[in-house]
């Protein structure tokens, strides 16, 4: 009998939790539940636990007679950086090896603070027919680990592993679809995940920064619902009523509708010669009423909501609860791809199809001394022979290299003042003094009936007030400031939308506050992650916090 794993993913809204077989041939779901989720307890898949949810998820696991000693998490988050990269057709054994040798290349941050996975996406040629992998490399911060770790411990639960939830999805989706390409949307609370498969194999992954949680937020503030105080009774609201036709509705999901299409659209044009033979629509946002067509309509494809995939037999295994909200969970128990980390050694577990080794450069020197003692020893006289001529050849080779040391010095010394002064300058920069870039992008790119009421800037970022006449303008400006070249996309962030109704003249405007980060000044060389976004999330909290200090001192 396969081992059982709980398999969980937590979301802003929702948690939720199945006991599934562990990477098992055959795959069953045995129990499953959903409960909400604490307030603050995540944040862009950073846990922040508290003892009351601790206690809530423990009694609902007992409750549901989950006895698996160990727990898969499924994570998604802006912090998990990535990389599609090409490398040599290596032995399968030795890809670890070489993503290692090469990830300071593919994340130019300090590598101590991440565990790295990763996943092949296929095989690709090069310029001279040579056959060549190319891989999906995620790198994930142990700080963010940490979390789901301490949660475990608190279950008094192992972590078994730590999976990607685009990976998690692919897992459970893979031999859905033909030749052609499948693309499958998951939406969730507060994002949403746009993978492509192709040939059983994962060929495209991006995150949106969009979800359902305004519109669940909506259904619940809503005067034509009566009793509906939480998320999962919201969520039963919008599975039985076509929400999407009610005032106001189709707004608060017009950004993730727009946001998706983006993104398909990108796939489309970037592989012309692949048709999209189907479209499958799941997660949390596919229990909702009307929002498939809102899609299907978008894209001018058929959207298919994800009722059974092969090898699963979910509908027989959720007999009273559509299964999509759970895909996820399921699929992270089939071939996690294994953020594992390891005690003291910093190095990870393989977990799956990926994971990588910490310290592979000290393992293989241990192995080629052990190697290179047997020689010695089987062959003692004549290896002491060899190696005193090599040592007399090295000898003489630095003897005629001896005229070369005053000039490495005086480079060595040189070098040091170099960098001591790009040091210096870098200490200076500040996309402050750069301010006119943003204020010309903002005269040419926004929109004419756009008025800007106040802007205040600092060194981190912008925070502008706004006014236009409907809140379609709202999310047509919040697009146009996403493309703003001296802005972060990611960090283009909404704090408030509200509309303002002058009965007496009989208009109606709509005021909203944005704020921003600026990019770095040399961010085009160091970017990293997918669509580039980890830079913006980590400045966004000093923004916000300078930003403030900044309009306090003008009031």
């Amino acid at each position: 009998m396969a081992a059982k794993v709980i398999s969980i993913e937590i979301g802003y809204l929702l948690t939720r939790v199945c006991e599934v077989d562990y990477k098992a041939k055959t795959h069953k779901v045995y129990k499953y539940f959903t409960i909400p989720t604490s307030e603050g307890v995540i944040n862009d898949g950073v846990l922040s636990v508290t003892p009351e949810y601790t206690e809530a998820l423990k009694a609902a696991i007992t409750e549901n007679k989950m006895n698996a000693k160990q727990v898969v998490f499924t994570v998604t988050s802006g912090r998990i950086a990535s990389r599609e990269v090409v490398i040599p057709l290596v032995k399968e054994s030795r890809i670890a090896d070489v993503v290692n040798a090469n990830a300071a290349d593919y994340f130019p941050v300090d590598l101590s603070l991440y565990r790295f996975a990763y996943t092949v996406l296929g095989l690709v040629e090069d310029a001279k027919g040579s056959q060549q992998y190319k891989l999906l490399v995620l790198a994930a911060p142990t700080a963010l680990l940490d979390g789901y770790y301490n949660l475990a411990k608190a279950l008094k639960l192992e972590v078994a592993a730590i999976d990607y939830a685009g990976n998690s999805v692919f897992e459970a989706v893979k031999d859905k679809g033909g030749k052609g390409a499948s693309l499958v949307i998951k939406v969730d609370e507060r994002s949403t995940l746009v993978i492509a498969v192709r040939d059983h194999a994962l060929t495209f992954t991006r995150n949106v920064s969009y979800g359902i949680d305004e519109a669940v937020e909506a259904v619940m503030a809503f005067g034509r619902f009566h009793n509906v105080d939480t998320a999962l009774k919201a969520m039963e609201v919008m599975s039985v009523n076509d929400c999407t036709a009610l005032d106001g509705m189709a707004d608060t999901l017009a950004p993730l509708v727009s946001g998706v299409s983006r993104v398909v659209d990108y796939y489309v044009s970037h592989n012309a010669g692949i048709p999209v033979e189907n479209v499958y629509f799941t997660g949390l946002g596919a229990n909702i009423k009307g929002l498939a067509g809102m899609l299907s309509k978008e894209f001018n494809l058929p959207v298919e909501v994800l009722r059974e995939v092969p090898g699963w037999n979910l509908e027989k295994s959720f007999k009273t609860q559509f299964y999509s909200e759970y895909v996820a969970c399921v699929g992270a128990a089939a071939s996690p791809l294994g953020f594992r980390k390891e005690e003291k050694t910093g190095r990870m577990g393989k977990g799956g199809r990926g994971g990588i080794n910490g310290a592979p450069a000290a393992y293989l020197a241990l192995v080629m001394g052990l190697i290179l003692s047997v020689v010695l020893t089987g062959f003692p006289v004549y290896r002491y022979l060899g190696v005193r001529k090599y040592n007399t050849e090295l000898k003489a080779q630095r003897d005629g290299l001896e005229s070369i040391v005053p000039v490495y010095e005086e480079y060595a010394k040189m070098l040091a003042s170099y960098q001591s002064a790009m040091s210096l300058y870098a200490a200076t920069e500040n996309r402050n003094e750069e301010l006119v870039e943003f204020l010309e992008e903002l005269e040419n790119k926004m929109p004419a009936d756009v008025h800007v009421v106040s802007l205040t800037s600092t060194s981190q970022g912008v925070a502008i007030n706004m006014s236009v006449g409907t809140k379609s303008e709202v999310a047509l400006a919040i697009e146009q400031l996403r493309t703003f070249e001296s802005l972060y996309p990611e960090s283009v962030t909404v704090n408030s939308v509200v509309e303002d109704i002058d009965e007496e003249a009989g208009t109606v405007s709509v005021n909203f506050a944005v704020s921003a980060v600026y990019k770095g000044a040399h961010a085009a060389e160091g970017a990293m992650g997918m669509d580039d976004s980890v830079k913006g999330v980590a400045d966004m909290d000093d923004f916000v916090d300078e930003t403030a200090d900044a309009e306090g001192a003008q009031e």
